[in-house]
C-alpha cells in the first residue's frame, strides 16, 4: 500500500510523535509510507527514522491552497490511503483527495474530545475505550488506536551518568516530568503543582524535580523554580527546557509525573508513575487504578491539585521497594498492551480493510461537515477578534 501520513504539526507533542513512530513501523512492515507536514523541530526525527518526507508549504489548517496542494500530491503519488491526524489534516483530506479523487481517509484524534465538525462517514480512530464507545453511536466506523511505545528505543538503562549531567547526586530522589509547558489540558498548571510540592518535600527528603519541556509557560516555570532554589540555597528544581530526545530524563528519574504518551514512556522505563490530568487531577498508577486509565486514557479530570500530588508522592518518595515494584508493574503493562509492534500490527490490518473496502463519498455527511466547519471557523475568528479588542490591538 502507498500510505500518506499527515501529522497536524511538527512541534514536540504526543500526537505527532505517535504518528511518526507508527509510520516507521508500517514502513518496516513493507509498505510505502510518505510523511506530509510543515517544517518543525521534529524534522530531524523524520530523517533519523528513514521516512520519506514531503514538506507542506504552509502551516495553515484547511485553506483553499492547502487543500489544492494536498490533492495534487495524492494524485501525483498515486496514494492508496491518507491517514490524517487531528482535525486540520482531516478536513483537508476530506474536502481534497477524498472528495475529488475518491481516496479513502482515516482520521485519528488523540485529544480528549473529537471535533463535532468532522465527516462521520469516514473511519475514525481514537485513543481511549471510552471515546470509542461514545462515538460509535453517531460515527460509521470507530476504532481504538492506543498511544504506542517503542519499547526497544525506550528502555531502562544505567542512569547515574544521566543524573550527573542534570546536576543530581546518587542519594537524590529525582521526580521527573516531560511535557509541553502550555495551558492545554492544564499541563503547565500541573507543573506548578509539582514545583510547589517538591519544594515542600525537599525540606524533609533529598527529593529533586527535573522538568523537560518548552512552551509559553517556560518563563513562569523557571521563575517559580528559581524561587524554590533560592529558598533552599541549592538546585532543587531544574527546568532544562526542550529536549528532542528526552530518554536521559526518563532514565535518571526515580518517579515520573505525566499524562498521555509521556505517561506510557515513563512506564516503559520502569518508573513508578503519578498520572496528571487537568483541574487538579493526580493519581498514582497501581493495580487498583489501572482500570480507569484503560477506559479513559492516561489522563483525568478534577482533583485537589497539589494536595493530591503531595499525598501520592509521600507514599513512595521514601520507599524504594515500592517504587521498584510499581515500576516493574508499569513496564509489564506497556509490554503487553502498548508496545509499538502490537499497535502497528493492528493499524496495518485496519489500513488493509479500508483500502480493500473504501468508504463511499456521502453528500449529506460532507455537507454537514462543511457547514459545521464554517461555523467553527467563524466562531473562532469572533473569539480572536474579541481578544484583540480587549488587549487594545485594534
Amino acid at each position: 500500500m502507498k500510505i500518506l501520513v499527515i501529522p497536524h504539526q511538527m512541534c514536540m507533542g504526543g500526537s505527532q510523535i505517535n504518528a511518526l513512530e507508527l509510520a516507521k513501523a508500517v514502513q518496516d512492515a513493507g509498505h510505502d509510507v510518505t510523511v506530509y507536514a510543515p517544517s518543525g523541530v521534529l524534522d530531524p526525527l523524520v530523517k533519523d527514522m528513514g521516512l520519506r518526507r514531503v514538506h507542506k508549504s504552509t502551516d495553515a489548517n484547511f485553506s483553499v491552497s492547502s487543500v489544492r496542494e494536498l490533492t495534487r500530491l495524492v494524485r501525483q503519488e498515486s496514494i492508496d490511503m491518507v491517514h490524517a491526524y487531528e482535525w486540520g489534516p482531516s478536513l483537508e483530506s476530506t474536502f481534497g483527495p477524498h472528495l475529488f479523487l475518491r481516496v479513502p481517509v482515516l482520521t485519528t484524534v488523540l485529544s480528549m474530545d473529537v471535533p463535532h465538525f468532522l465527516a462521520r462517514h469516514l473511519p475514525l480512530t481514537v485513543g481511549t475505550e471510552e471515546l470509542m464507545y461514545r462515538h460509535r453511536v453517531d460515527w460509521s466506523s470507530v476504532h481504538l488506536t492506543e498511544p504506542p511505545v517503542d519499547t526497544t528505543h525506550n528502555t531502562p538503562g544505567e542512569g547515574m551518568l544521566d543524573r550527573v549531567s542534570f546536576g543530581f547526586l546518587e542519594n537524590h530522589i529525582v521526580v521527573g516530568i516531560v511535557c509541553r509547558l502550555t495551558t492545554d489540558l492544564g499541563k503547565v498548571h500541573g507543573v506548578f503543582d509539582a514545583i510547589e510540592v517538591v519544594g515542600e518535600l525537599a525540606e524533609h527528603f533529598p527529593v529533586r524535580l527535573l522538568i523537560v519541556g518548552d512552551g509559553s509557560g517556560l518563563a513562569e516555570v523557571r521563575a517559580r523554580a528559581a524561587a524554590v532554589n533560592s529558598a533552599h540555597g541549592e538546585i532543587v528544581v531544574n527546568a532544562v527546557g526542550a529536549m528532542l530526545d528526552p530518554r536521559a530524563a526518563y532514565n535518571c528519574a526515580d518517579i515520573m509525573l505525566g499524562m498521555g504518551s509521556s505517561a506510557l514512556k515513563s512506564m516503559a522505563f520502569a518508573k513508578p508513575l503519578i498520572v496528571q490530568g487537568e483541574l487538579g487531577f493526580w493519581k498514582l498508577l497501581d493495580e487498583s487504578t489501572i482500570g480507569e486509565f484503560y477506559d479513559n486514557g492516561w489522563f483525568g479530570q478534577r482533583g485537589r491539585g497539589s494536595e493530591d500530588l503531595r499525598a501520592a508522592l509521600r507514599t513512595i518518595v521514601d520507599d524504594s521497594v515500592r517504587r521498584s515494584t510499581l515500576g516493574a508493574y508499569g513496564l509489564r503493562v506497556v509490554e503487553q498492551r502498548f508496545a509499538l509492534g502490537i499497535v502497528a500490527a493492528d493499524l496495518t490490518q485496519l489500513y488493509e480493510r479500508i483500502v480493500a473496502d473504501p468508504p463511499r463519498r456521502r453528500a449529506v455527511g460532507l455537507l454537514v461537515s462543511a457547514a459545521r466547519s464554517m461555523k467553527f471557523g467563524l466562531d473562532t475568528r469572533r473569539v480572536l477578534t474579541r481578544r484583540k479588542a480587549l488587549r487594545g490591538d485594534e
